[in-house]
Parts: structure tokens; C-alpha cells; sequence
């Protein structure tokens, strides 16, 4: 079972060798790896040609690009586009594999009646290390049930359901839940697959974040814009979460 590794990447000098690692260190070496750089102007494209040697030295095949792109989701269609395995995964700069075995764990999962697999993660705020245990799919209509790092996707069904380069914040929300809606298998597994590092574009915006999921919900009629009662409770509950942590 190849599968399909892509990281998207801009100005990363300072952190993509983390991710790199990663997955250079995994067990299971059936895969590809598909780096799209956003045409960096520090270090970043000369540490991806040293890492191309590196995995070619492995007979790992190692694919990239450094391009003008229209943001992290347009760079994330390029990367799904030129994927040839039979699943894919986004580990973008500054994200890493949990452990050296998730490949090898998630592909024994892995079969033609699942379009995606999906588990748990790590969020890494500074020294503050808290398991995200992923929830069960039926959830999805009230918000995304697991960090996007620590999903397998079938690359024809990313394919077919590129993220929506109208959202900013929340086009992975859109892209698996109109893969749910249109009927797609998801199967969750207790196992944690990715350590997610605090502080990427979502993380700074949790209030942007939430009205574009709010969007996200409306624009695929789940959410009805017309009933301020149910805009009312999913802003009470961004509340009591966000004075949760702090």
C-alpha cells in the first residue's frame, strides 16, 4: 500500500527540518514524499534539496515544488494532485508524526472500503504537551471531530473534494464535511498519529476560525443563517470552551 506524504511549506527554515525528520524516520518506507514550497525567500528550498538526497539515498521517492501559490490550501491541491499512493496525508511544516510507526500502524487499517482513517494527536503549546483523543465522525455536524494531520485520506476522494480556496481558516472542515455528507466511510482509530504544534493561523484566529466554521455549516445546510437561536448556542459554546483554557 504506497501512500502519499505531502508537506506545505513558506519562509520554514526554522522548523520544517522537525517534520522532515519525522518522516524520514518512519518504519514503513512504501510512500512518497511531495514537498510544495510557497517560493521561500530564507533557507527553507535549500534544506528540501538536502533532504531530497537524503531520502533518495533511502529509495524513497522524494517530489517538490517552489512556486507562487494562493495560500496554504492552493498549496495543499498541488500537493494532492501530484499524489500517486493510495492514500495521503498532509504533515505540513512545523507538524510531525507522533512516533516512528504511524505509517506502519495506519496502513494494517487501511482498506478499499475506507475513505478515511483517522486518530488521535498531540498539541504541543511551548512545554505543554495535551492528548487530543478524536471523537466519533456523527460529531462532524457540530464541528471537526480530529486534528486534519492525523487523517489518511484515499487520494482519489481528495481528489474529488479539493479544499475551497473561499476559506481561509476552514477548508479542511469543508473538504471532510462534504466528503461525510456525500456519504464517504470514515473509520476512527484509538492510536495517535501526529503531534500538532500550537500557533499556526487557526490557532492565532479561534475567533475567526469559528465564524468561518459557522460558514463552513451554513453553506453545506446544516446550519440554518435564518435561526439566530442556533447562532446564539454555537457562540456561547466557543465561549465556555475558549475561558477553559485559559
Amino acid at each position: 500500500m504506497k501512500v502519499s506524504i505531502i508537506t506545505v511549506c513558506l519562509n520554514s527554515e526554522n522548523i520544517i527540518e522537525r517534520t522532515f525528520k519525522s518522516v524520514i524516520s518512519q518504519t514503513y518506507s512504501e510512500f512518497e514524499y511531495i514537498v510544495v514550497d510557497g517560493e521561500s525567500k530564507d533557507n527553507t528550498v535549500k534544506i528540501v534539496e538536502e533532504y531530497c538526497l537524503k531520502f533518495k539515498d533511502k529509495n524513497i521517492s522524494f517530489k517538490w515544488v517552489s512556486e507562487k501559490d494562493k495560500g496554504l490550501y492552493d498549496a495543499m491541491n498541488k500537493g494532492a494532485k501530484m499524489a500517486l499512493g493510495e492514500y495521503l496525508i498532509y504533515m505540513n511544516a512545523d507538524d510531525e508524526f507522533a512516533d516512528k510507526n504511524c505509517l506502519e500502524t495506519a496502513v494494517r487499517y487501511m482498506d478499499s472500503k475506507i475513505d478515511v482513517l483517522y486518530g488521535n494527536a498531540n498539541i504541543i503549546n511551548g512545554n505543554e504537551k495535551e492528548r487530543r483523543k478524536s471523537q466519533e465522525i456523527n460529531s462532524i455536524k457540530k464541528h471537526l471531530p480530529f486534528i486534519p494531520q492525523s487523517a489518511f485520506i484515499r487520494t482519489v476522494i481528495q481528489k474529488k473534494y479539493l479544499f475551497n480556496l473561499d476559506y481561509k481558516i476552514s477548508a479542511d472542515f469543508d473538504s471532510f464535511l462534504r466528503m461525510y455528507l456525500d456519504g464517504c466511510i470514515f473509520k476512527q482509530i484509538d492510536y495517535t498519529f501526529s503531534n500538532f504544534y500550537a500557533g499556526g493561523v487557526s490557532w492565532k484566529n479561534s475567533w475567526k476560525t469559528y465564524k468561518e466554521d459557522i460558514r463552513v455549516k451554513h453553506e453545506n445546510k446544516i446550519l440554518n443563517r435564518c435561526a439566530p437561536f442556533q447562532i446564539v448556542k454555537y457562540i456561547y459554546r466557543y465561549f465556555v470552551y475558549k475561558f477553559k483554557k485559559i
